[in-house]
C-alpha cells in the first residue's frame, strides 16, 4: 500500500466523522484494539513531551451507572463498549518537581490550563481517529465538566488533575447523518483574521443547520451560543479547579 493510498483513506475517515449517541450495548472492543487506541492517544503531540493527561477506562458497570445518574442526558455512557475519561494531569509534573526540589509555582498560572487542556484534547483526538479507523463509532462527552467535582471523588483523582471530557467507543445502533460544518471561509483565513463577512456567514449557516433538522438541536445556531455564553456553563468550575491546585497563583 503506497503513501498516497494511506493518505486518502485517512482524509476520507476524517471528513466523514460524525458523533453517535446510541450504541449496541452487547458489542465489545477486544483488549488488543483498545490497547492500539490508547497507544495512538499516547503518540499525540505534547508540549515539552509532558504528556499532561491521563485516560481512565470506566470498565466497572456500576461505576458507569453512577456517572449516568449524574449525567442523565448522556445514557450512551452506559451503552457503549468502552468509556474513557480524559483527565488534565499535572500530578506527574508535580512529582517531577518534588524530585528536583522545584517550587511548582509556575503550575498555578492560567497558561497551565491551556497547556494541559491542549495536551489532553490532542490525545483524545488521536484516540477518536484510531477508534473510528477500526470501524467503531465515537461520542465525546463534554458534559462531564458539569460533574467534575463528583468525578474527582469517584475516580480518586489526586491534586493537580481535573476531568474535562469523556469518550464513548462502540458499535452504533442508529445511523447518524453527516452534520454540515461552517464554510471554510468562516474558519480559515490567509494571514489575517477576517471579520466583515462573518455575521452573514453565521446567519446563512444557521439556516443550513435548521434545514438539517437534527432533533436534539432545539434552538437556532446563534441563539444557542448566545444563551450558553450568557452565564457560565459550569458555575462552580473555578472553585473546583482551585481546589485541585489550579489557578491559585497570588496576584
Amino acid at each position: 500500500m503506497n503513501n498516497q493510498t494511506v493518505s486518502n483513506q485517512t482524509i476520507e475517515l476524517l471528513q466523514n466523522h460524525r458523533v453517535y449517541r446510541e450504541f449496541d450495548s452487547s458489542a465489545t472492543v477486544p483488549d488488543s484494539q483498545l490497547n492500539d487506541i490508547i497507544k495512538c492517544a499516547q503518540q499525540a503531540p505534547s508540549w515539552q513531551n509532558g504528556q499532561h493527561y491521563s485516560i481512565i477506562n470506566i470498565s466497572d458497570k456500576a461505576l458507569r451507572q453512577k456517572i449516568v445518574d449524574l449525567q442523565p442526558r448522556n445514557p450512551q455512557i452506559a451503552q457503549c463498549s468502552v468509556f474513557l475519561v480524559f483527565v488534565m494531569d499535572g500530578y506527574r509534573s508535580y512529582l517531577s518537581s518534588e524530585a528536583y526540589d522545584g517550587s511548582f509555582e509556575g503550575f498555578k498560572d492560567s497558561d497551565t490550563l491551556i497547556t494541559l487542556a491542549t495536551d489532553t484534547a490532542l490525545a483524545a483526538q488521536n484516540a477518536t481517529v484510531a477508534a473510528e479507523s477500526l470501524g467503531y463509532a465515537t461520542c465525546p462527552i463534554g458534559g462531564l465538566r458539569m460533574i467534575a467535582n463528583d468525578l474527582i471523588e469517584l475516580l480518586q483523582l489526586p491534586k493537580y488533575t481535573y476531568p474535562i471530557f469523556g469518550l464513548c467507543i462502540g458499535k452504533p445502533s442508529v445511523e447518524m447523518r453527516l452534520k454540515p460544518r461552517l464554510p471554510k471561509s468562516a474558519v480559515y483565513f490567509d494571514n489575517q483574521y477576517q471579520v466583515d463577512a462573518l455575521p452573514q456567514m453565521l446567519a446563512d449557516y444557521e439556516q443550513t443547520i435548521l434545514a438539517f433538522n437534527e432533533a436534539r438541536e432545539r434552538k437556532p445556531y446563534r441563539q444557542k451560543f448566545a444563551d450558553y455564553y450568557s452565564q457560565p456553563y459550569v458555575a462552580a468550575a473555578e472553585d473546583w479547579l482551585k481546589a485541585q491546585g489550579f489557578l491559585t497563583k497570588q496576584k
